[in-house]
């Protein structure tokens, strides 16, 4: 009965990071918002004070994102994962993919953002994340503990 809970919970938790990173993906993709940058606040931290300080590091680093397509890639590939982990036969590679994606927003936050909520919301992902890759971890060892056979 255990094991039931344990694989249901796994499978709701897939589901919803899965609903998620869909949805964010999709609203990036299909918005054509800008972060806003005040032209006072831009002169004032980046030429008076030579400093990228957030926000406006963090908003100048997103809209050369968005304008140069690099943010669409990323929105897409969010969608596609999402839709791997969906899918319980192809839920590891999704979940191995979205590792690094969302390892690089958690951090991408915490460096350029720093917004406190956006910290927590980004960290809580990361570690639900890795809590569902531990259903797989003897999938994992068996792959570098394998022996040899002649």
């Amino acid at each position: 009965m255990k094991n039931f809970y344990l694989s249901l919970t796994h499978k709701i938790f897939s589901l919803l990071i899965a609903l998620f990173f869909i949805y964010k993906g999709y609203g990036k993709f299909t918005s054509d918002k800008y972060k806003p940058i005040d032209e006072n606040s831009l002169v004032t931290t980046i030429i008076d004070n030579s400093s990228y300080e957030a926000p406006v590091g963090y908003n100048i680093v997103m809209n050369t994102f968005k304008y140069s397509g690099f943010l669409d890639m990323i929105s897409l590939i969010q969608i596609l994962v999402g839709i791997l982990i969906i899918i319980p036969i192809t839920r590891l590679v999704g979940l191995l993919t979205l590792l690094p994606i969302i390892f690089n927003i958690f951090f991408m936050h915490v460096f350029f953002d720093n917004r406190v909520d956006e910290n927590i919301e980004t960290g809580f992902l990361l570690v639900i994340n890795i809590i569902l890759l531990l259903k797989y971890k003897k999938q994992f060892f068996s792959l570098f503990l394998k022996k040899e056979s002649h």
